[in-house]
């Protein structure tokens, strides 16, 4: 799947190009980009405004921000579920838990061990094994903090099993 397909699939889980305001959250959130997280993204100057950016903006900063990294990961399938895993979890957090299925140190840092690991692994297996260690994190994260998260347990499941469905 190429990026702008993978783009096209992680939107759709997002909610599509649309403005809104998570119910644990205090700042807004456009086609899945978090105020908070990402207070400088262009677009922000187009929606206080009142107007909808254009989507070449949602577009760079998804490539820059969240594919590009991924790029030198053979397997489109491996890349495109660590794509979307760092749309929802941040490439740190989507590194250590690669990097914990390949036996490597979780530091949460892409770099050549961990990018020769990637590109080592049976897509399949890397696939089965990271999509329930995905679910296990998120899990353990509603049960840490059950106030904040259990609200988003079911969607935050779904949405690994649909992007299992994408790369099985």
């Amino acid at each position: 799947m190429a990026f702008q397909e993978a783009l096209q699939k992680v939107l759709r889980l997002e909610g599509g190009l649309k403005l809104h305001r998570n119910p644990t959250e205090n700042f807004e959130t456009y086609a899945g980009i978090y105020r908070k997280a990402h207070p400088d993204w262009e677009g922000w100057e187009w929606i206080d405004r009142g107007k909808e950016p254009p989507f070449k903006l949602v577009e760079n900063f998804y490539y820059e921000n969240f594919y590009k990294p991924f790029e030198e990961v053979k397997s489109e399938k491996i890349r495109d579920l660590l794509f979307e895993t760092s749309v929802n979890l941040g490439i740190r957090q989507t590194l250590k838990l690669a990097q914990r299925i390949l036996g490597l140190k979780a530091d949460g840092i892409l770099g050549p061990k961990t990018l020769s690991a990637l590109n080592s692994a049976n897509p399949e297996e890397f696939i089965k094994d990271f999509t329930l260690a995905r679910i296990a994190f998120y899990t353990a994260l509603a049960d840490e903090n059950p106030k904040r998260y259990a609200v988003y347990l079911r969607g935050w499941i779904n949405r690994a099993l649909e992007v299992l469905s994408w790369v099985s």
